[in-house]
């Protein structure tokens, strides 16, 4: 199973035809000094209900063991190189996914509850006062840079933050006016969005026009959604500067007085 959004948690059957990568130690063995069990690491595809069917069985003596497991969590092979407990570098756009199963005897069942490692940011376009028809065209989102803190740590999963973004925004996935991606987890930095419409804006219609924002720089961490709303509206006409001028001065020559 997996674990899926933010602030709520829950779970979902692993995806039938999904693929992992498994990995087995002596229980309690340090990773980053520790090699894995003979035959180890295995790579497994989802059956029905969950079940991971590994490419080749896999024989232990007796003791107790400790099993982790990393998925893209999608028909492809993770394809993740760990060295001494560390991956190489990660990138974005994969839906990263781990789990560990500690203390398993010989012979046992080992149970995966995954967790998402990677960032999901979401971009939710409503139409506010003053436009109809808004149909959201593009929109484009600043990514990570790929550093050398980007790679995962097969102990805990943890996916180092990368320090830098792109110099390019870059198409967020999807369809309609919801959009997201998945990037890698980043530091402290602002983020640049930009959204491009077709909409009725106060009776006239527009293509492609384009709106920018910059979302203040925050913490983005792994296994986290991050939404952010944001709301088309018609500039409304305003007026100001609005003042009672003094009075002009003019001067009436006057007509001749007559006397009656």
């Amino acid at each position: 199973s997996y674990e899926d959004g933010a602030q709520t948690k829950s779970t979902a059957a692993f995806t039938m035809s999904n693929k992992s990568t498994i990995y087995g130690y002596t229980s309690g063995a340090v990773l980053s000094s520790a090699s894995p069990m003979a035959g180890l690491p295995v790579e497994a595809t989802a059956t029905a209900a969950g079940i991971l069917t590994p490419a080749s069985s896999v024989y232990l003596p007796k003791g107790l063991y400790d099993f982790y497991s990393v998925s893209l969590n999608n028909s492809s092979s993770p394809a993740m190189n760990f060295t001494s407990g560390t991956s190489d570098q990660l990138s974005n756009g994969n839906d990263y996914l781990w789990a560990k199963a500690v203390n398993v005897a010989e012979g046992g069942t080992a149970s995966f509850s995954y967790k998402h490692r990677a960032v999901l940011v979401q971009v939710n376009v409503a139409a506010g006062t003053g436009v109809t028809n808004l149909s959201v065209q593009d929109i484009k989102i600043d990514k990570p840079t790929a550093g050398t803190s980007s790679k995962m740590t097969l102990a805990d999963g943890i996916i180092g933050s990368a320090t830098a973004i792109g110099s390019t925004v870059e198409s967020m996935g999807g369809s309609g006016n919801s959009r997201s991606s998945i990037i890698l987890p980043l530091s402290s930095l602002p983020l640049k969005v930009e959204i491009y419409v077709n909409a009725t804006i106060g009776g006239n219609n527009v293509t492609n026009k384009k709106y920018s924002a910059t979302i203040p720089a925050q913490q983005y961490s792994g296994g986290t959604k991050y939404s952010v709303n944001f709301t088309i509206s018609a500039s409304a006409l305003t007026f100001t500067g609005a003042q009672i001028e003094d009075w002009t001065s003019s001067t009436i020559t006057p007509p001749p007085i007559t006397e009656n």
